[in-house]
Formats: structure tokens, C-alpha cells, sequence
């Protein structure tokens, strides 16, 4: 039960706060390994973290992120199903 609580605390928070970093990583990697296409990673990132910060349902869709991955993650752990 705790694991499917981290998991989904970090599925919310990643959702929330996670997308633009992610983007800058895309962002100075594309930059410092020369590899264009990583470009395109800081472009869906960055634009995704946005338009997130601008929806009013973000806090209930971080929310319900959560809920389903640590719903997931507990549903996996109760099945028996090795990870």
C-alpha cells in the first residue's frame, strides 16, 4: 500500500510540476550532444507544461493522475504479478 502511495504522489507531482523542467532537459541536452531531434522533446514538453498551468482542472487531473497509478501499483502488487 505505501508503494502504490509514493507512486502516485509521484504521478501527481511529476504532472504538476515535472513537464517544463523535463522540457529544459530535452532543452540543454539537444544543445550540449548536438542531436536535433531532441529539440522536439523541449518543444512538446515545454508547450505541455504551458498549456497545463493554464487549465483550471489541473489540480483534479494531478489528482486523479495520481489516484490511477497508485491504484495501478496497488492493483499490481495484490494480483501477485512479479515486477
Amino acid at each position: 500500500m505505501t508503494k502504490a502511495v509514493i507512486w502516485g504522489l509521484i504521478a501527481g507531482f511529476y504532472l504538476r510540476f515535472g513537464l517544463e523542467p523535463t522540457g529544459w532537459l530535452f532543452y540543454e541536452a539537444s544543445h550540449s550532444l548536438g542531436i536535433e531531434a531532441l529539440y522536439w522533446g523541449y518543444s512538446v514538453f515545454r508547450g505541455a507544461g504551458y498549456a497545463f498551468s493554464l487549465w483550471p482542472y489541473q489540480a483534479i487531473a494531478c489528482l486523479l493522475a495520481g489516484l490511477l497509478v497508485g491504484g495501478f501499483v496497488w492493483w499490481r502488487s495484490t494480483k501477485g504479478v512479479a515486477q
